[in-house]
């Protein structure tokens, strides 16, 4: 669902008029040397549309075009595809019925192959470490009833099997991703805000393979969103949305077993001068570099002396050494880096 990538712009609107809220989203890296990135970003028409660039966003080239919305790109294993959703084959993109399937390209945007063919909503795919499946959310015409992850081949043929169903009081899961090693499955998953005045729940849980044995390794009340594994597979990076920062997006780490939680980005919240409004600052997207020695992840800010601004930005895993990738900020989001070697 698009709506999800621009929690980020709604929490500053809403901070501006009223209160916080909060943003989006994120994918699995594999071990190996640092590459180029994929992202999506609006077109003129205010579709989203899909970027391939260097990691200093230098040689940018926008992959897909149209009139509909294409994004929550995810690279391949072996950076030779690259899996998206999209609404392209939503015969009236304009009614209450939403209809998005998940398709792969060559990273120049050409060799588009339709992967599923839904009646409802398929989105926020994820390889296999093997390259040969797609993991993906989908949700029928009889929601909730078929909501739930999915697994199908990466060529598209043969029937996609279901994976996981929704449990107690959830209403969504998404952003499924295999561990490097294709053991276990680790997704989000949402469930009913507890109070008029906070914003839904959220948690990472940790599946075998083939989805059983689920493991909830985050509480509900950081509602956690959009984890992706380190290379090695022992550690998570993620967005919580805690409520002493007014619900605004910050992002983490935690070992897969759900142990030694860390805030990498302390200074993410609002700030006010009494009544007075001052600054806002979030960050989310995040995603591992191949080589495991950073993470990327898009970042939100405004003030009254600098207005509003956002942009990629890298640091380490421990918080520290944070940096924009590019001197030029622009509205990036669903970041992620890749194998496939910088243009020069």
């Amino acid at each position: 669902m698009f709506r999800h990538t621009r929690r980020a712009v709604a929490a500053l609107l809403l901070t501006l008029v009223a209160v916080c809220a909060s943003s989006g989203p994120v994918a699995a890296n594999f071990p190996g040397r640092n590459g180029q990135i994929v992202f999506q970003r609006f077109d003129a028409n205010g579709n989203w549309q899909i970027w391939v660039a260097n990691p200093d966003l230098t040689h940018q080239r926008q992959i897909t075009t149209g009139t509909g919305s294409n994004g929550f790109p995810a690279w391949s294993p072996d950076a030779s595809r690259i899996a998206f959703q999209s609404n392209r084959t939503d015969p009236d993109p304009n009614d209450d019925v939403e209809i998005q399937d998940i398709f792969t390209m060559r990273p120049d945007g050409s060799d588009v192959r339709q992967i599923t063919d839904s009646t409802g909503d398929s989105e926020k795919p994820g390889w296999s470490p093997d390259g040969r499946w797609l993991l993906y959310a989908a949700s029928g015409s009889d929601y909730p009833g078929t909501m739930g992850i999915y697994l199908t081949r990466s060529n598209g043929s043969g029937a996609a099997r279901r994976l996981t169903r929704l449990t107690g009081t959830s209403f969504w899961q998404e952003l499924a991703r295999f561990s490097p090693d294709g053991r276990s499955i680790e997704y989000t998953e949402y469930r009913p805000a507890p109070t008029d005045t906070e914003p839904e729940e959220s948690a990472l849980i940790i599946t075998r393979a083939d989805g059983s044995h689920p493991r909830q390794i985050t509480p509900w009340a950081l509602r956690a969103v959009d984890a992706d594994w380190s290379p090695d597979g022992h550690r998570l990076v993620f967005a919580s949305r805690l409520a002493s920062r007014d619900f605004i997006q910050s992002i983490m780490v935690i070992d897969a077993d759900g142990d030694h939680p860390r805030d990498l980005t302390s200074g993410d919240g609002s700030t006010f001068d009494g009544d007075q409004f001052v600054r806002y600052q979030e960050s989310f997207n995040s995603v591992w570099s191949p080589d495991g020695k950073r993470i990327l992840f898009v970042r939100a800010s405004y003030t009254d002396a600098d207005g509003f601004d956002v942009g990629l930005m890298t640091m380490r895993p421990d918080g520290s050494h944070l940096a924009f990738v590019s001197n030029v900020h622009a509205e990036e989001h669903q970041p992620e880096w890749s194998t496939l070697p910088p243009v020069h």
